[in-house]
């Protein structure tokens, strides 16, 4: 009896954790654990942001979601996700700080690791909405001389 109830604990935990199965909220993806990059200061504001991915999604047939975090004016988010039901551990996020002077600090997060190259397609979809492979010639211009 001892042993068939340790195989079905056994089963239950491997099916826990199974992938596809962590579960995760976008507050547990945003932490440094899942931490990507960073960007300080990029020139654009929220409302550019989600027309620039509107125009992006547009021209190069490439989708990411801008949401505001709730209940929170400075807050925002883009999200990359590689199907509609995809949850947070297979998504990309790109968490946006809405500053007094209408810039934006923009942290990456991903729970699966490689994920830099969606990174820069994604701040390219937000900066360079016309752009549909990755073009950093925005790069770092409020920085210069920091």
């Amino acid at each position: 009896m001892k042993i068939v109830f340790a195989l079905a604990s056994l089963a239950t935990l491997a099916a826990c954790a199974a992938p596809g199965t962590v579960g995760l909220t976008a507050d547990q993806l945003e932490t440094d654990r899942y931490y990507v990059t960073e960007r300080r200061r990029l020139p654009i504001d929220f409302p550019q942001v989600q027309q620039n991915l509107f125009r992006h999604a547009a021209v190069c047939h490439e989708t990411y979601t801008f949401e505001m975090v709730p209940n929170e004016s400075v807050f925002g988010r883009v999200v990359y996700r590689p199907t509609p039901g995809a949850g947070w551990e297979d998504s990309v996020v790109l968490s946006l700080t809405l500053l007094h002077n209408r810039t934006v600090n923009v942290k990456a997060y991903s729970y699966r690791p490689g994920q830099m190259d969606r990174v820069h397609q994604m701040l390219t979809a937000m900066m360079k909405p016309d752009a549909c492979t990755v073009d950093n010639s925005w790069e770092n211009k409020l920085d210069v001389g920091d």
